[in-house]
């Protein structure tokens, strides 16, 4: 059984997967269970891969489903993205704002630039874009049944960050390793991996005749010259791989880190780049 804390939480709940996933439902009972009040709003079916996609031009329907966890946990399913539920549920659905937004348990790893295509980091960025801790939570381990095993580490690592002080304006994006909870060793602080997505399509044959292509997504290697961070940070990927919970600190921020030095000159005039080309 969970312990229970002595400060309790207000904590909303989402994630991609849909209200029907395990990881969801491990992550919100073992919350409830520890004592703090829980909200979940997250999309009534699997919206993974959406990113930060907003619904802007239809109604987005927003359904109570408290019966999906026993009637003690408030929980709505509404029809739009990830990050729709959380900015619905922090603008209109909640009578006061929660002291964290969780996102997850994601069916699948977020790690390197898988951040920039998950919904379950999306959905914990909104809480963050909106002044909330948030954390998004993801694992490699298939036995979703079994994700409720960890879900120790995931509130010890919430409440430590909340007692410490959370940095303003950071999302911590938390992936477990792809292992049994008894056999992670600890958490560390990490830095994305290098890796990157490697797409590509087949066309498939279409009634109507009209060409329909379907991608199909598999990972490169580590690429050294795209990792950022602290050079001594171990990756997120060696890190899970190595049975560590990986720890990530993100920003809702794009902006370069770089060297401005390395930029090109920029043009004094609409005729300037012609002008060059033509060795005037």
């Amino acid at each position: 059984m969970t312990k229970r804390h002595s400060v309790r939480l207000r904590i909303l709940i989402s994630n991609d997967d849909g209200i029907g996933a395990a990881g969801l439902r491990s992550l919100a009972m073992a919350c409830d269970g520890a004592g703090h009040r829980v909200d979940v709003v997250c999309p009534d079916r699997e919206r993974s891969a959406t990113s930060h996609c907003l619904t802007t031009r239809q109604a987005i329907e927003a359904k109570r489903m408290d019966e999906v966890f026993g009637g003690h946990i408030r929980a709505w399913a509404c029809s739009g993205t990830p990050a729709d539920a959380v900015k619905l549920a922090l603008i209109t659905l909640l009578s006061e704002p929660p002291d964290l937004v969780l996102a997850g348990i994601n069916h699948g790893p977020n790690l390197g630039c898988d951040v920039l295509y998950s919904g379950t980091v999306a959905a914990a960025m909104e809480g963050t874009l909106l002044g909330i801790p948030a954390m998004a939570v993801s694992s490699n381990w298939s036995r979703w049944h079994e994700l409720g095993a960890a879900t120790p580490w995931v509130l010890a690592v919430a409440q430590h960050c909340l007692a410490k002080g959370w940095p303003p304006g950071v999302l911590l994006n938390m992936n477990l390793p792809d292992c049994p909870a008894s056999r992670i060793h600890g958490v560390r602080w990490c830095r994305p991996c290098g890796r990157r997505h490697g797409e590509h399509f087949r066309v498939q044959p279409s009634a109507a005749g009209v060409a329909q292509y379907m991608v199909g997504v598999e990972m490169t290697g580590e690429n050294p010259c795209h990792r950022v961070g602290p050079t001594l940070w171990p990756t997120d990927l060696a890190s899970v791989e190595a049975g560590w919970i990986a720890l990530t600190p993100l920003q809702p921020q794009l902006f370069w880190h770089g060297d401005p030095s390395t930029l090109p000159p920029l043009p004094v005039s609409p005729n300037e780049y012609d002008a060059a080309a033509r060795g005037q």
